[in-house]
């Protein structure tokens, strides 16, 4: 046989099997589903923690989240927080602590690219003491989070390490009772 017949045979069987593997792997990727576990899901939350939300007479500072999957689809973050007011023209100086639980059933808008918190709600609110300042505090959380919380909840895509390689390729986000689900097509 001759070497140029030889060459071109070998380059079109090298093209046929890449081109295979290729169809292969882009079939394969269509629909992957990537699980996310609580403790990464946890991991990716944390950077995005500390959050500070002024509140009408005060600030609230939330810190050290942790994902939680729950039943009926509800995927919450439990979180530590400081209700503070400090106005010292006023003599105030007030600081608070407390844990919080909140939870949602995750979801993706895939045409803004946005993860969703659909039935957002307050499961847990308590301070670690009960007083006049708590109370009001409370009272001014319930406020903020009726005033500013949508159902549902939207929020850009976290840019964690692990989800900058997926970002663009997320069609749907779900929760399978285990697993934080992304849904990926290529």
């Amino acid at each position: 046989m001759h070497a140029n017949t030889l060459r071109a045979r070998l380059l079109a069987a090298c093209a046929g099997f890449l081109v295979s593997m290729w169809a292969a792997s882009g079939l394969a990727a269509v629909a992957t589903r990537v699980p996310v576990s609580a403790g990464l899901a946890t991991g990716i939350a944390a950077d995005l923690f500390p959050v500070s939300l002024k509140l009408a007479e005060g600030t609230l500072f939330l810190t050290n989240p942790v994902v939680l999957f729950l039943e009926n689809g509800r995927v919450a973050v439990s979180l530590r927080f400081q209700a503070f007011d400090h106005r010292p023209a006023e003599g105030i100086a007030i600081s608070e602590m407390g844990q919080a639980t909140f939870s949602g059933v995750p979801g993706y808008d895939s045409d803004a690219r946005k993860v969703l918190l659909l039935e957002p709600k307050i499961d847990s609110l308590a301070f670690d003491r009960g007083n006049d300042a708590t109370q009001a505090f409370l009272q001014q959380i319930h406020a903020a989070w009726s005033a500013q919380v949508t159902n549902p909840v939207r929020v850009e895509m976290p840019s964690h390490p692990y989800l900058l390689p997926l970002r663009n390729n997320i069609q749907d986000i779900t929760y399978d009772g285990r697993n934080i689900l992304l849904t990926l097509s290529y």
